[in-house]
């Protein structure tokens, strides 16, 4: 045998034996960067070539992952690769190789293929000495990288289980945080702790410094947490106009400038029974990363949560108000009814018939009677603006300087500026009182002073009506302010009238008004009865006119006098 045929018997045998070794080294490791790397480091050294590259078909991409390089500078590990699909070849080079890795001085591609599968491609640079490469030289290579093609196989396999483990261990971190969240939210009704909760595991879980959320009550978005943006900017159309998911990118740049003006990223409308009831929008992560499904699907069901807790303690907080209200209107009603009169004082002469209907909230109707020397009687009817215990408090005022004038020797007209008075110091500016003050006296002599109340009507038993009108200006405007006073005789048949703006403004079906002349037409007609029929008459009217109603929307109050006559002069 000649020396240079013992020369390639060697050369064969040290190549096999490199082949054998190295392929025992990549099969002992599921290490994809490991079998890459030792993969190139084998060939390189083999042919003699200082830059390569290993490369695996990204099938999500539909590109190519740099998955190992040597000597690439420009090359990362990780960028993604389109190149156009190679031919079924061994071995591709010249024209062959794609035009990118030309541009990088890869000379060599060989394919690696498993089961008839691409699953990847090994790139060579030119040799250092800037030979051709000889048949031995390929022949090894193509044997290395078929022989490496299991092993390349397996470690991607491996990787892929990883990367699902890894996948699968942050969707049961995922579930455990929202769970606990769940558990966290259900524990309170104080919405800014949800908010607070909320913006926390936003960025602990996904590492969000900058969002924007808008959750709709009452059929309006409101805006209920923002960081790192004045997101209270955004158009409530712009929000209301979204249904579908937005993840900004130059395609939709222009449509979505909104987002892009205060540097979001993503706008997620949270849908619940169908309607969107939140707009949850998101800046770029800490990581810059661009956000997965899994990561949509984190945020909507975190979003959904803090949507349905906000929702729930804004009805809590409704309901504790409600009750509060409630329990304010009983011990508005109950001061109220305590300030009217238990009975009736009688006068010679004199019936005196009441009603008093409360509304369905504690308004600021009031009447009282009283009784004073020499057979007297002081009547008071009042409307104070406003319901609730504001009105019960100021109804209480009126209360206390009616019940003052009583042992005093002051005229009414006195009284009534006194009145006056008290209540112009002790109110606010828009608080006020109609009301209407008479004493009767036996022998059928009334007088009176009327403070801007509906002028009670004096129906003589001849048929005709008078409105009581003498006195001055409501209670509470003018201070200082001095009361002019009527007097009137009451003949035996005549009948006054006291009423509150609830008896002529009382409403019917068609939204109209019962009204004081129809009011005039009912005493006229029924002047001939007691003071008693006369209120059961008009009560029975108004009820016909309004219909069946569960509650009245004002207090209904409704005092009638009726002379009978007497031979007792005042």
């Amino acid at each position: 045998m000649s020396q240079e045929a013992q020369r390639t018997q060697r050369a064969q045998r040290y190549d096999l034996h490199a082949l054998f070794q190295t392929s025992r080294m990549l099969g002992s490791s599921l290490e994809l960067k490991f079998v890459l790397s030792n993969l190139l480091l084998t060939a390189m050294s083999k042919l003699l070539v200082t830059r390569s590259v290993a490369l695996m078909r990204d099938s999500l991409a539909q590109a190519w992952r740099v998955a190992a390089v040597k000597g690439l500078p420009t090359l990362q590990e990780g960028a993604l690769l389109e190149l156009p699909k190679l031919p079924d070849e061994e071995l591709l080079s010249g024209n062959q190789v794609p035009q990118k890795l030309s541009e990088m001085d890869i000379v060599l591609v060989i394919p690696v293929r498993t089961r008839n599968r691409e699953i990847g491609m090994i790139g060579l640079g030119s040799k250092a000495t800037r030979l051709p490469f000889d048949e031995a030289e390929l022949e090894f290579v193509q044997s290395l990288v078929h022989m490496s093609a299991a092993a390349v196989h397996n470690s991607l396999m491996v990787e892929d289980l990883r990367l699902a483990n890894r996948e699968l261990d942050g969707k049961v971190q995922q579930l455990r945080t929202l769970f606990e969240l769940s558990k966290e939210f259900n524990a309170t009704v104080d919405r800014e702790h949800v908010l607070k909760v909320f913006a926390f595991a936003l960025m602990g879980q996904m590492l969000v410094k900058r969002h924007v959320f808008h959750i709709k009550y009452g059929g309006t978005f409101r805006l209920v947490s923002e960081q790192g943006v004045q997101g209270v900017g955004i158009a409530l159309e712009f929000l209301e106009g979204l249904s579908e998911l937005v993840i900004l990118d130059a395609d939709n740049a222009g449509e979505f400038a909104e987002l892009a003006r205060y540097g979001l990223e993503v706008a997620l409308p949270i849908r619940q029974q169908g309607e969107v009831q939140g707009v949850l929008c998101l800046g770029p992560k800490m990581t810059r990363q661009p956000y997965k499904p899994d990561d949509i699907e984190f945020v909507y069901s975190l979003g959904s949560l803090t949507v349905i807790s906000i929702q729930n303690a804004e009805l809590v907080e409704e309901r504790i108000e409600r009750k509060r209200l409630e329990e304010e209107l009983r011990m508005a009603r109950s001061m109220q009814e305590r300030l009217l009169p238990r009975s009736i004082p009688k006068a010679a002469g004199l019936e005196v018939a009441t009603l008093a209907l409360p509304s369905r909230e504690v308004g600021g109707d009031y009447f009282d009677v009283l009784a004073l020397k020499r057979e007297r009687l002081l009547f008071m009817i009042a409307d104070v603006t406003g319901k609730g215990m504001p009105a019960a408090i100021l109804m209480s005022t009126i209360h206390a300087c009616t019940h003052v004038m009583v042992p005093m020797t002051m005229s009414l007209r006195e009284s009534v500026a006194n009145t006056n008075r008290v209540v112009y110091d002790n109110t606010a500016p828009d608080k006020f009182v109609t009301a209407f003050a008479a004493i009767y006296h036996t022998g059928g002599r009334l007088e009176y002073v009327n403070a801007g109340h509906e002028p009670p009507l004096l129906v003589r038993q001849k048929g005709t009506i008078e409105r009581l009108e003498e006195g001055g200006p409501l209670l509470g405007v003018i201070p200082g302010m001095h009361y002019a006073g009527g007097e009137v005789q009451l003949a035996p048949g005549d009948m006054v009238v006291l009423f509150t703006d609830g008896v002529t403004e009382a409403m019917g079906a068609s939204m109209e008004e019962y009204t004081e002349a129809r009011l005039q037409d009912l005493v006229l007609a029924h002047r001939n009865g007691s003071a008693n029929s006369l209120v059961e008459r008009i009560q029975a009217d108004i009820e016909a006119f309004t219909g069946p109603v569960e509650a009245l929307s004002d207090d209904r109050t409704l005092l009638v006098l009726k002379s009978v006559g007497t031979d007792q002069v005042a």
